[in-house]
């Protein structure tokens, strides 16, 4: 199985806005473009996308939904920054897809890659806005069985 994660693009910071509903700025709705084409080049066969139900998580995952073409798309409170990583991995297992997409927050999505690399949550990798990360397993994604292919920051793909 092949699992991409996406921290949601750079988000607008206004104190007057609920955190939930930060949409993202000029900036992350570039980014999430990029991301689109990066893996719309890059051929992924993304077959599911899962998704944070914060506004910035949800605008990504429209950026790079316009940019690859219509896959099937869930929210799921699992993936917000409080989240814990065991539950979105049960649902991508019970999902039975080979290549899904993960839409969310930091620290979330670090703990994610960490449980997945290591079984617990001692190593840690920063995800920055926009930033993709893809992992394989074997099997369905749980607790120590994951290979980090690649971890790419946004940047390097803004000129795609």
């Amino acid at each position: 199985m092949t699992l991409y994660l996406l921290r949601h693009g750079d988000a607008i910071r206004d104190t007057l806005i609920h955190d939930s509903d930060r949409p993202l700025s000029d900036v992350g709705r570039e980014q999430a473009a990029a991301v689109g084409r990066f893996l719309r080049a890059g051929k992924t066969g993304i077959e599911y996308i899962f998704c944070s139900p914060l506004l910035r998580a949800q605008q990504t995952a429209a950026a790079v939904l316009n940019e690859i073409g219509p896959i099937p798309l869930s929210t799921t409170e699992h993936l917000t920054s409080s989240g814990d990583p065991r539950h979105i991995l049960r649902e991508v297992s019970e999902l039975n897809k080979e290549t899904v997409l993960l839409i969310g927050h930091e620290p979330h999505l670090s703990t994610t890659i960490s449980v997945l690399l290591a079984g617990d949550e001692r190593s840690r990798v920063m995800m920055r806005p926009c930033s993709l990360a893809c992992l394989s397993a074997v099997a369905s994604p749980k607790h120590d069985n994951a290979l980090l292919q690649w971890l790419i920051h946004p940047g390097q793909m803004l000129n795609l």
